[in-house]
């Protein structure tokens, strides 16, 4: 069986933030409970927002950028007849004057163009860079921020609830969907502006907030292997996101030295997940019968027998 020799110091946990700290502030809670330095996040929330918020430890930190990609679910409340400078509850409020607050058919109806693919502006007050500068930082200063659109996918855009002037929403949607923006774009729409209120992230893939650890247990936790007891499988962790190639113990050890190996998956430039048992090795590009590998994780392995 071949192994990664820091397997016991990685691995992805999800957790249930809380509103009020913010992502970094979760970080710096694992890593004191797992007595671990090198701990990411994949996908920040702010400090307004609850749900899950997935972090990757040791040397699964560089499989952050593929965890990310995966499908996301809100629920929201939008405050509708007003709209917000940082188009949520934290930013300068301005009531909309003189105009009545839309039906909920007439909401459903405006909905129904904020589905499917849509070129959507990130809101001022986002960590999107302008000129190598976070855009919150540019507002807080009072510059003027001009964000380029930019694609996005929004699977489900729904009502759960709605009694004026509060709009409870459920969404399901890709990589860099901004719900500030779907609460900023519909209140345009609608004429009467809107804002974020409350915002909970449900899941990201397959990780969901059920299924998390919360954030008093990771604040609480003074047993370390708890905490390891609770990490998910890299293999669960990209179910939609990349396919998965198993490799023998001799192909593994040549794919972690960064060498190219023959398979029987027949791919055309495609990018897969490299696994031997359960150690995810890295990811690997296939084509033509070969799996060059485009990021090795887990470098140097051991043969176990």
């Amino acid at each position: 069986m071949v192994v990664s020799e820091d397997e016991g110091n990685e691995g992805i946990l999800v957790v249930d933030k809380a509103t009020g700290p913010t992502s970094h502030d979760v970080v710096a809670m694992a890593r004191r409970a797992l007595q671990i330095r090198r701990i990411g996040h994949c996908g920040t929330l702010d400090p307004l927002a609850s749900g899950v918020l997935v972090l990757c430890i040791g040397r699964l930190t560089r499989v952050s950028e593929w965890i990310s990609r995966g499908d996301k679910e809100y629920e929201a409340t939008f405050h509708i007849g007003a709209t917000s400078s940082t188009d949520d509850a934290q930013g300068e409020i301005q009531p909309t004057t003189g105009v009545p607050p839309p039906s909920r058919q007439r909401i459903e109806a405006a909905m129904a163009a904020f589905r499917g693919c849509l070129e959507q502006t990130p809101p001022a007050h986002s960590a999107v860079k302008v000129d190598g500068v976070r855009s919150y930082k540019r507002a807080r200063r009072n510059e003027a921020v001009e964000l380029a659109p930019r694609s996005v996918q929004v699977d489900r855009f729904e009502i759960v609830e709605f009694e004026a002037p509060l709009l409870k929403v459920r969404v399901e949607c890709g990589k860099g969907t901004y719900i500030r923006s779907l609460a900023r774009d519909l209140g345009a729409a609608l004429g009467c502006g809107a804002y974020v209120e409350t915002l909970r992230r449900l899941r990201i893939g397959t990780m969901h907030a059920a299924y998390a650890v919360s954030l008093e247990s990771l604040q609480s936790c003074e047993d370390a292997g708890t905490l390891r007891a609770a990490f998910v499988e890299p293999r669960s962790a990209l179910v939609g996101v990349l396919e998965p190639l198993e490799l023998d113990e001799y192909a593994a050890q040549a794919f972690v030295h960064g060498q190219a190996v023959s398979t029987a998956d027949v791919g055309s430039d495609e990018e897969r997940a490299v696994f031997a048992g359960r150690s995810l090795l890295g990811i690997g590009r296939v084509k033509d019968g070969l799996v060059q590998p485009a990021r090795v994780f887990a470098a140097p392995l051991a043969v176990v027998a």
